[in-house]
């Protein structure tokens, strides 16, 4: 009886180790399969929609989401993760944080040439942090490499909507340079061309409206009110406007009407931009709709609002300065263990840098005896260097002086529509006027007269002001020049103008 006992015992054990295993094996097996590239495009895909969690929880978030695309080695996900975190930043205008994810994207392998595109976003969205942040330089140059990029890319609906974004960041930071408006429209149009060839529908409606958004804003920085409006209607009419292009353009309306007079109209469309951009949680339309409603109502008399909006605008930018020293903080946290790292991978390779040293100093040696055994005749070399470049400079500055004051004398004669400014531009710009009349033999002194505007860089409205002539006269005049001397529609007349 002992016996049978004792063997269903362990018969029972036997089963409940098999159980134990298979559920053990089971789970492990099922959290191995957990994430595979088609649920990690699933999640990611569900993070782009708005949704309740922080902008902490977002990121960490999708930082595990990345870390599990690394250990599957799926290169769309790890992009697309990188793109999205950036995209948190810089929705919340926290520019200075997205900036590493830009690099880390940019220093990915590209072993698919389909992820290109994700590259070539990075380059577009570190472009107009770089332009907020004030860096126009490197915004200047983030955004050419984009284009060049974007030029590379195969498939065509792709390639046309970055193309289009590439030209309407071009437009956004001439805006900040304060390049003539005629300059900005150019890429405006440039980058609706581009949208207006994509084949998908929803696609093309949802980035033409961003256009005309921009396209509409433009002509109101241009004064052009009525063009302005006509564009910011024709986006607003849309039935497939998002809430986070109703607000600019609600604030363009209202910029419209309040230079109309039409109070009434700008407070009621201010409103309405302020209620989505705090749905929306954007700080920078926010601040400047703050201030915009504090000075309106302060104008109108309503003393208790114009305070009730200046605290508002008081208490928000001093939360996003402190979310600016915040970034910076971190941004030092991470150079110091980025250093850290470096440090510890150079230390194993110290051996090696050793040899590399002795190796060089023995070489250096050798350079260094073959130099001293020519130091007599290389200083005399440097001297007599030194003696020419120094009356070159001296040359140089004078040279300059004369140049500055030159320009200086022509800008005044155009600028008083003086008889004597295309002789004395000729003058000052010899190689520009012999140029174009080798060119073209036949130019009229009117025509020379008018490409010498161009040159000083004038923009439309200040040559119809300082020639006494209608704005439209002049637009006129630049279409009809631009055939006289087949300039390219595609190319800003004044780049070409100062090529040449």
């Amino acid at each position: 009886m002992k016996n049978k006992i004792y063997s269903n015992n362990i018969t029972l054990i036997r089963h409940n180790i098999l159980l134990f295993c298979v559920l053990f094996s089971y789970s492990f097996l099922s959290a191995q399969s957990y994430y595979t590239p088609k649920r990690i495009d699933s999640l990611i895909t569900s993070n782009e929609k708005p949704n309740d969690w922080s902008l902490e929880k977002n990121i960490d978030f999708l930082t595990n989401v990345y870390r599990e695309s690394e250990k599957l080695h799926y290169e769309k996900g790890m992009y697309r993760c990188l793109i999205q975190i950036s995209n948190w930043y810089m929705m919340k205008a926290q520019y200075k944080k997205a900036l590493p994810y830009f690099e880390k994207i940019e220093n990915l392998t590209l072993n698919n040439p389909d992820n290109l595109k994700y590259k070539i976003m990075a380059l577009q969205s570190k472009s107009f942090a770089f332009t907020n942040l004030g860096l126009y330089d490197d915004a200047h140059v983030a955004i050419d490499e984009s284009i060049r990029q974007a030029n590379m890319i195969s498939d065509s609906e792709t390639k046309f909507k970055l193309l289009g974004s590439g030209f309407d960041l071009k437009s956004a930071l001439y805006i900040e340079l304060k390049m003539p408006q005629d300059s900005v429209l150019f890429y405006l149009k440039k980058s609706a061309a581009q949208y207006k060839q994509i084949k998908n529908t929803s696609e093309r409606t949802n980035l033409l409206n961003a256009a005309y958004i921009n396209i509409s804003t433009s002509f109101f920085n241009a004064k052009k009110l009525d063009s302005a409006m006509y564009y910011s209607r024709k986006a607003i009419n849309s039935k497939q406007l998002s809430k986070e292009a109703k607000s600019p353009v609600f604030q363009t309306l209202a910029q419209i009407y309040r230079e109309k007079n039409n109070w009434d109209s700008a407070f009621y469309y201010y409103k309405q931009a302020e209620a989505i951009s705090a749905k929306l949680g954007n700080p920078l339309d926010l601040k400047s709709i703050y201030q915009t409603l504090t000075e309106m109502y302060d104008r109108s008399g309503d003393k208790e609002n114009a305070l009730l909006y200046a605290k508002k605008y008081s208490h928000l930018s001093d939360s996003l300065n402190i979310i600016n020293k915040q970034s910076a903080a971190i941004a030092n946290k991470n150079i110091k263990e980025d250093l850290q790292e470096k440090n510890a991978s150079q230390q194993k390779r110290l051996y090696k840098i050793i040899v590399s040293i002795i190796v060089m100093l023995i070489f250096i040696s050798l350079l260094l005896l073959y130099i001293f055994r020519n130091y007599d005749k290389e200083k005399k070399s440097q001297k007599e260097k030194k003696s020419i470049i120094e009356e070159k400079t001296k040359e140089l500055e004078k040279l300059q002086s004369k140049m500055n004051d030159s320009f200086d004398e022509v800008v005044a004669l155009a600028k008083n529509n003086d008889s004597a400014f295309l002789g004395r531009f000729k003058e000052v710009y010899p190689d520009f006027c012999n140029k174009l009349q080798q060119v073209y033999p036949d130019i009229l002194n009117s025509e020379l007269t008018f490409c010498a505007y161009l040159k000083l860089n004038f923009s439309t409205k200040e040559i119809a002001t300082y020639t006494f002539t209608a704005i439209k006269s002049v637009q006129n005049r630049k279409n009809r020049l631009r055939k006289r001397l087949n300039i390219p529609s595609d190319e800003d007349i004044y780049i070409w103008i100062d090529k040449l």
